[in-house]
């Protein structure tokens, strides 16, 4: 296992464009083994450069990719700040090894600022790129939220489920939708939801940011009448908490099943972040009488040599 030097330069010569795009400060520059080496990826963060390791081989190339990194400091839309290392943990780990794993350690340069933010689809989020497995924005849904801005009417009301820091809520209100709601299990992922929108101007109402199981709001919004035009529905591979599992290959179906009955006539976008599914079993899960306007695959800062991963698809509702 080796990281050579032409590696590098030839990804970051495949991503210059990105380089110049004012929308946009935050991109991956290397993608594991679509850039030709397994279990590396590097992430641009406005100025910061995060390192990601997600095959433990490759602590024996950290100071080989130090170096690499610091002769390549051209070809970087800019000279890194910092640059930071994050080991993910392998099949298996936990506990003690799961925590470690979740925060970076500096490498060089300096470490970000407290409230750090970059710039995606034109709107501001706040990252940590210190703690924890993720930094707070998904790099790969880019593409995506560029697709949905055409769809989005002041009429509209939308529903963000499973919603992490609601950058989709975010993007959607700055172009021009008339309200969202979000709902999420974790309450400090909804005060980092909260800290995005007050970063972009909107106004913050605790009433739009919902603590709780995205599928029993599913039931509790239906009891009680609510109707919405658009919904995001992202939730995760597989899922666990004091109530319920959740898998996509067993309950991904049921799940649209129940959020028909709130959402319509209107729009519904779904994903589901897995190798293991097919396009066509992504296409499979939804209910009849769902029409699908598109489906959307990770972009091209995410080059693999295996069938996208991402299925992101806009469905019409009657």
């Amino acid at each position: 296992m080796a990281l050579r030097g032409t590696l590098l330069t030839n990804a970051l010569g495949k991503r210059h464009l990105l380089y110049e795009d004012p929308s946009t400060n935050c991109f991956r520059l290397f993608n594991g083994e679509g850039d030709g080496l397994r279990g590396l990826t590097l992430d641009w963060y406005g100025g910061y450069l995060l390192v990601q390791y997600f095959d433990d081989a490759l602590g024996e190339l950290t100071d080989e990719i130090t170096a690499l990194i610091g002769s390549h400091a051209s070809g970087f839309p800019a000279p890194p700040r910092g640059v930071l290392l994050k080991r993910r943990p392998g099949p298996g780990r936990g506990g003690a090894a799961q925590a470690s794993a979740a925060r970076s350690v500096l490498l060089s340069g300096e470490a970000p600022p407290r409230g750090f933010h970059v710039k995606q689809n034109g709107v501001d989020a706040i990252v940590d790129l210190m703690e924890g497995q993720n930094t707070g924005v998904f790099l790969d849904m880019r593409g995506v939220r560029d697709r949905l801005e055409g769809y989005y009417a002041p009429r509209d009301r939308m529903l963000n489920l499973f919603c992490y820091t609601a950058l989709f809520s975010v993007h959607a209100l700055r172009c021009g939708i008339g309200g969202a709601v979000n709902v999420d299990l974790s309450k400090g992922v909804l005060e980092r939801a909260r800290a995005n929108y007050a970063l972009n101007g909107l106004r913050v109402d605790d009433r739009d940011f919902v603590y709780g199981d995205s599928l029993d709001w599913i039931r509790r919004l239906k009891k009680k009448g609510a109707r919405f035009t658009f919904a995001l529905f992202d939730p995760p591979t597989f899922s666990r908490n004091r109530r319920r599992t959740f898998s996509v290959k067993r309950h991904y179906s049921s799940a649209l099943g129940l959020l028909a009955g709130i959402v319509g006539p209107g729009w519904v976008l779904t994903s589901v972040n897995s190798p293991s599914i097919s396009v066509e079993e992504y296409r499979g899960f939804h209910p009849g009488g769902w029409k699908c306007e598109f489906v959307e695959h990770e972009p091209l800062d995410f080059p693999s040599r295996e069938s996208p991963y991402l299925k992101a698809g806009l469905w019409r509702l009657p």
